[in-house]
């Protein structure tokens, strides 16, 4: 059994593997740590990984390291099965290198996009052979409307939804379109100018505002698009199986 922990800026996701299936994903707010190790205290694995795309958790990194014998924390150096073009690999986020082996674990013909909506949203390209191009990271959903709001003197802080109009009538309407519309035109535009080189391209849409953008954009595009809620955690397994042989 594999042990898989994700810790993202508000969150950690640790899941089970059994192989390559998912058993088991439970998530762990930041601040709960004592009960995120009594949990893993509680549990038997022979395999495990830790990534982090905040500050390392150093006591949890100890313990995991402790407990179970085949143990890696995903960095720059660590080995991948893919190839990384990257100018700067220590400054390329862990997630994204873990979204991108997953995209390639899943889809190993072809060349794929991967969305990863969360605080910041990133684009991420992957040839068919492989290779990892490199990607562009935007502002998340959460934190375009957080600045409209932060950053005027007038403007509310509207909530994200499915539901909005083409045109705003009102100042809600207007601030809820104008973010949620430009979200969808910029997934758009970039799955529109990689898929004119790439016309077998897969689009893989995963992170925690996944479900807001897979749902405006699976009607727009004719593009493969694929909703994928665990791609980091598969990424992250199928670099631990790459490195940790059983």
């Amino acid at each position: 059994m594999n042990l898989i922990i994700d810790q993202g800026n508000t969150s950690v996701k640790v899941a089970h593997f059994n192989d390559d299936e998912i058993c088991k994903v439970t998530i762990f707010d930041n601040s709960e740590i004592d009960a995120l190790k009594n949990y893993i205290k509680g549990s038997c694995y022979s395999r495990a990984i830790y990534s982090s795309v905040s500050s390392k958790n150093e006591e949890l990194i100890e313990l995991i390291s402790n407990t179970i014998p085949d143990f890696i924390v995903l960095n720059h150096e660590t080995s991948l099965p893919i190839e990384i073009e990257y100018t700067t690999p220590q400054t390329l986020g862990v997630d994204r290198i873990a979204g991108a082996v997953g995209a390639r674990e899943e889809y190993p013909q072809s060349p794929t996009l991967i969305i990863d909506a969360g605080t910041a949203i990133t684009y991420d390209f992957v040839t068919a052979e492989g290779v990892y191009k490199g990607g562009n990271i935007a502002p998340g959903i959460s934190i375009r409307f957080k600045s409209l709001n932060n950053y005027t003197k007038s403007l509310p802080l509207v909530e994200p939804s499915l539901q909005y109009p083409q045109l705003g009538n009102d100042t809600v309407s207007a601030i809820l379109s104008g973010v949620m519309s430009g979200v969808v035109y910029e997934c758009e535009g970039y799955i529109a100018k990689i898929s004119k080189k790439e016309p077998n391209l897969k689009v893989i849409i995963t992170g925690g505002d996944h479900k807001l953008l897979y749902n405006q954009l699976k009607n727009s595009t004719f593009v493969s698009l694929i909703e994928e809620e665990y791609l980091v955690l598969k990424g992250l397994n199928a670099i631990l199986k790459y490195n940790v042989k059983e």
